[in-house]
């Protein structure tokens, strides 16, 4: 599997309402008809003004490739192009392996606790997404949110991304990305006060259903090259 994570800063903020709106179908159209595409969001960071979050996975090189080549890919860049850009990051993560976050106490494991071999040192993104029983429950609950997102991200050492932000394709559901530097600060976090607050704050709906997945990575590199032209393969290896 492949992991691609992204930010795209709007050079308006003004603009993110449109650009998510335009994108809405496009993500609609990869999710379902593209083979190989487990995820596919780009969605509105709740903490960021005009910041959009993205996170794709893909089940091999060659779906990723074949997505690289399909018009949605590039009728979602010719969006974003035309609404104007003030900075983008994204990179590409190579899967060893995936696991549930929760055991079957169930308790939030930062190691992996199927696999007979533990890398520690190895990058781990968590991933998947709350889905809201009451769906006019979600703006309310990102907006709580927002302060526990900036101070796991700004307080927890080797948190490169933790985002909780609505899915445009589906009203009731939360997506949720995490990108933590190894095991150590994985482990960290779920001792933390950030882990229980956003916990309480999620079980005080009225009711969900969530899946939460981890991803073991050993490698990663940009997803462009200096071309630049986007790159379903390991260039850089």
């Amino acid at each position: 599997m492949i992991i691609i994570t992204a930010t795209f800063n709007l050079a308006d903020p003004a603009d993110t309402s449109k650009a998510v709106s335009n994108a809405t179908p496009l993500q609609k159209a990869t999710r379902e008809d593209e083979p190989g595409c487990r995820s596919y969001v780009f969605s509105p960071d709740p903490c960021v003004d005009g910041q959009v979050i993205v996170f794709e996975l893909w089940e091999d090189r060659d779906s990723l490739s074949a997505h690289f080549d399909h018009q949605n890919y590039f009728n979602m860049g010719s969006m974003f192009g035309e609404i104007g850009l003030s900075s983008a990051q994204s990179r590409k993560w190579r899967v060893t392996a995936t696991e549930p976050v929760y055991d079957e106490t169930p308790r939030a494991r930062a190691d992996f606790f199927t696999t007979e071999v533990q890398a520690y040192e190895e990058t781990i993104i968590i991933a998947g997404h709350v889905d809201l029983h009451d769906p006019s429950e979600r703006d309310d609950l990102l907006a709580a949110s927002a302060p526990l997102q900036m101070a796991t991200r700004d307080d927890e050492p080797g948190c490169q991304m933790y985002a909780f932000t609505a899915d445009p394709c589906l009203p009731e559901r939360i997506e949720v990305v995490e990108i933590w530097d190894d095991m150590a600060s994985l482990a960290a976090h779920f001792d933390h006060e950030n882990y229980f607050n956003m916990g309480n704050l999620i079980r005080s709906t009225s009711g969900r259903d969530s899946d939460h997945r981890k991803y073991r990575c050993d490698y990663d590199e940009p997803v462009y090259d200096e071309t630049p032209r986007a790159r379903a393969d390991f260039f850089t290896l």
